[in-house]
């Protein structure tokens, strides 16, 4: 009974434990950041950090659709309080869907997603 009792717990931690590694790995390699290049908010979400490698953010909005952002490596990365996605240098040009509109936004250009007070997301684009 202690055997069976024991090798029961044993092979529940296991199963937490590839559980907690299956779900958090992709999370942390999702994003590279260059190392002492990391800012973080007092809750501990990722504010910004130095891309280590272009990545492509796919961001949701009812007004506007999916929209892909292909951030710049070697450039700022940023994101609000609760970990949503605020703005990148993109690394090439895109397309933002604007209610009946669409903008193309070059490379280079910053690209910055807002929410008002009342819920609704706005897409911008600029050369800075």
């Amino acid at each position: 009974m202690k055997s069976s009792l024991h090798s029961l717990v044993l092979l529940s931690s296991l199963a937490l434990f590839t559980i907690n590694f299956t779900v958090s790995q992709p999370a942390n390699a999702a994003i590279v950041c260059e190392p002492g290049i990391i800012n973080r908010y007092s809750n501990g979400s990722l504010a910004n950090c130095l891309l280590g490698q272009n990545v492509t953010v796919q961001f949701s909005s009812s007004h506007s659709g999916i929209s892909n952002f292909p951030c710049k490596a070697n450039s700022y990365i940023s994101f609000d309080e609760k970990g949503q996605f605020k703005s990148c240098t993109i690394s090439e040009e895109s397309k933002i869907r604007k209610s009946n509109s669409v903008e193309t936004c070059l490379a280079e250009f910053q690209v910055e997603v807002s929410v008002s007070n009342d819920g609704n997301q706005s897409i911008s684009c600029w050369h800075y």
